[in-house]
């Protein structure tokens, strides 16, 4: 229970420090350095407690915290450390707090600031990538929490659905999300571009790393989840029809084209 309860007020602090940077982000027109610097902290505060909350639903599954409703549903005692730590993305509740980590994870590495991007544009790609954040982790705290406690806690766990217990589990979720998701800092920059009606060579320079970045593991993604498809299901499988396989695929030819 120990991991929930801290995973649970580090979601919510992360939600706080997120609406603490809109705040700031909308002070942030008047131009202040001061408040600039105060964005890049929350930025910062943001993607750590992400992390803290990410790694203490991890750990409730690695020592099966059935006190955890999502660990409950999801798993059991007698599953493979393997089946265990993938198990964490193989829910919704799950699968939506990974999301939220890797869309703060793309924010964080922007304000590292690699590429020596202006100042102004860096703020402005933040601000976006914080607001979109935000929207994400607000939902997952009041609409998907993978943090609800069940008291008393059951025994053992429910177990993990059958046709998700496949190697395909561990590395198809989390490459087709760095992909994905991380096509969420693409439509920051764009937005920033928009914003500071500057689109030219210096904005596509910046820009093209992180397309290139995101379409490849979301060229990853979708070959892992298409062969792990594939061989569970045949040709004949209902996910070729599956709204979340199609919805990778779309952004996929997009972001081809946007090269």
């Amino acid at each position: 229970m120990l991991f929930s309860v801290i995973g649970n007020y580090s979601l919510l602090l992360g939600l706080f420090f997120g609406l603490v940077l809109l705040y700031f982000s909308a002070k942030n027109f008047r131009n202040s350095q001061l408040l600039d610097t105060k964005i890049l902290s929350f930025t910062f505060l943001q993607f750590f407690l992400v992390v803290i909350s990410f790694l203490c639903l991890v750990f409730s599954f690695v020592v099966s915290d059935f006190s955890n409703e999502t660990v409950f549903n999801n798993s059991h005692t007698t599953k493979p450390i393997f089946y265990k730590i993938a198990g964490t993305w193989g829910n919704h509740e799950g699968s939506m707090l990974l999301w939220c980590w890797v869309m703060s994870l793309y924010g964080f590495l922007v304000s590292l600031n690699i590429q020596k991007i202006s100042h102004s544009f860096k703020i402005r790609i933040l601000m976006f990538q914080g607001i979109l954040c935000f929207g994400f982790v607000l939902f997952l705290f009041f609409g998907s929490n993978p943090f609800l406690i069940l008291d008393p806690a059951p025994v053992e766990g429910v177990g993990l659905n059958p046709l998700l217990q496949d190697p395909g589990l561990a590395f198809h979720p989390p490459f087709l999300y760095l992909g994905y998701v991380g096509l969420s800092i693409v439509w920051s920059f764009a937005l920033a571009g928009l914003f500071n009606q500057k689109f030219d060579k210096d904005w596509a320079r910046v820009t093209r790393p992180w397309v290139l970045i995101s379409w490849i593991f979301l060229t990853i993604g979708i070959t892992l989840g298409s062969f792990w498809a594939y061989y569970e299901l045949g040709w004949g499988g209902f996910w070729f029809w599956d709204p979340v396989e199609n919805a990778s695929l779309i952004p996929w030819i997009i972001t081809t084209a946007l090269f």
